[in-house]
């Protein structure tokens, strides 16, 4: 479950209201341990309030820098497969200026696709996946 800033403010009276009433006419002796719990209880709150923020940051800035990632991959997965789609008589070339570009036919065509299905094969899979965390059981109540 989300910490929210309301429960954080409610605990901060809890603790304030038995913290006030340690001394007075009403503390039969237990209240200060009372109100010493209720501040552990309110630190717990605050550290996990901070812990959840962190981590929604740090999940954010993870996806930040994945999502482009991700999306140069697919570029690059989908040009070789058009690339192997070439038809028979397509030149490559080696550069803009290639002075001998190899005309792809017979057997350069075939290990041309050869080639780039075996690159296919090494860098279909994008090496990161993105996976939301499941609440753990604290969080689902």
């Amino acid at each position: 479950m989300a910490i929210t800033i309301e429960q954080i403010m409610d605990q901060a009276q809890v603790y304030a209201s038995a913290w006030s009433l340690v001394g007075g006419p009403f503390d039969n002796g237990n209240l200060l341990e009372q109100a010493e719990l209720e501040k552990q209880v309110l630190l717990e709150l605050l550290i996990a309030f901070e812990d959840e923020t962190h981590t929604a940051g740090a999940q954010e800035a993870q996806l930040d820098l994945a999502n482009p990632l991700i999306q140069w991959h697919q570029s690059k997965v989908k040009d070789i497969r058009t690339m192997l789609q070439a038809k028979e008589g397509t030149q490559l070339c080696l550069g803009a200026e290639d002075p001998n570009p190899i005309e792809l036919k017979g057997q350069y065509l075939k290990g041309f696709r050869a080639a780039l299905l075996i690159v296919e094969d090494q860098i279909e899979q994008f090496p990161l996946k993105l996976v939301q965390n499941a609440p753990t059981s604290d969080e689902e109540e």
